[in-house]
């Protein structure tokens, strides 16, 4: 009798069908979304709101997160937060840091870029000849 109560609680094949085509769509909508042009922050942020969207699909029917509660959704939601903490935590301190300690490729935070605010190393072979000579 439990088996058949367990039996009648899946989704059907249609379901699945049905998600694996939004997952298909969602796939084509980043493919789609990456070859428009707009701010390389637009194109992270779209990416991973897709990228969400994919990974709740998955988990709600591919995982049974759908059918079950309690405990297990719990588990889920603690885990999503305690993983939002720690990137939200990273980039804290990747926008608090020098200047200096980001590198050269990363875009700045309002001043001009790395390049620009370093100083000119014209005399550098020179300090380095008086160092290389011996006392």
């Amino acid at each position: 009798m439990a088996d058949a109560a367990h039996a009648r609680s899946h989704f059907g094949p249609a379901h699945y069908l049905a998600v694996w085509g939004a997952l298909v769509l969602l796939t084509a909508a980043t493919v789609g979304v990456a070859k428009v042009e707009m701010p390389h922050w637009a194109h992270v942020t779209v990416a991973l709101v897709i990228a969400t969207g994919k990974a709740g699909l998955v988990a709600l029917f591919f995982m049974h997160l759908w059918e079950h509660g309690g405990a297990i959704r719990l588990v889920l939601v603690v885990s999503v937060l305690f993983l939002v903490l720690l990137i939200g935590l990273v980039l804290a301190d990747n926008a608090t840091r020098f200047q200096y300690a980001n590198p050269p490729y990363s875009e700045s935070w309002g001043e001009a870029p790395f390049e620009a605010v370093a100083p000119p190393m014209q005399d550098a072979p020179a300090k380095l000849e008086k160092e290389a000579e011996p006392r």
